[in-house]
């Protein structure tokens, strides 16, 4: 086997434009993990209100398939300079995301070996850009 390394040597233009990228990945992530922790916290206060299953406000699917089309639903409104960056950005963030919630599920569910996995976190500016 034969492995190179290669390092990337951009502009200020090009550094600026995958920043950007950077950024619009964090940014789907963060809206995806707010939406879900948002419906979580609403079906909780809606149990502890004694209300039935039946009744409670429906889940959210944690696929990244259904987080990519809710995210195509209201992107216009959420992120109006959504268009500044390849659609492929924001599916990773989301795809990041629907990953980290099936970590975090199996891991609860103990269907995960190794250590816990803790439920997932915000993504902040001073975060390392990947």
């Amino acid at each position: 086997m034969q492995a190179y390394r290669f390092a990337l040597a951009p502009s200020p233009v090009q550094e600026a434009a995958l920043r950007s990228h950077c950024g619009a990945q964090q940014f789907a992530f963060n809206w995806g993990l707010a939406k879900i922790k948002a419906n979580l916290a609403q079906r909780e206060a809606e149990r502890s209100y004694s209300v039935p299953d039946a009744e409670l406000t429906p889940s959210l699917s944690w696929s990244a398939y259904s987080l990519r089309k809710n995210w195509n639903r209201v992107k216009g409104e959420v992120a109006p300079w959504w268009g500044e960056n390849s659609k492929e950005a924001y599916s990773a963030g989301l795809a990041n995301l629907a990953a980290a919630l099936k970590n975090w599920g199996e891991s609860r569910e103990g269907k995960r070996n190794g250590p816990k996995v803790r439920f997932p976190r915000f993504k902040g500016k001073r975060a390392v850009l990947s």
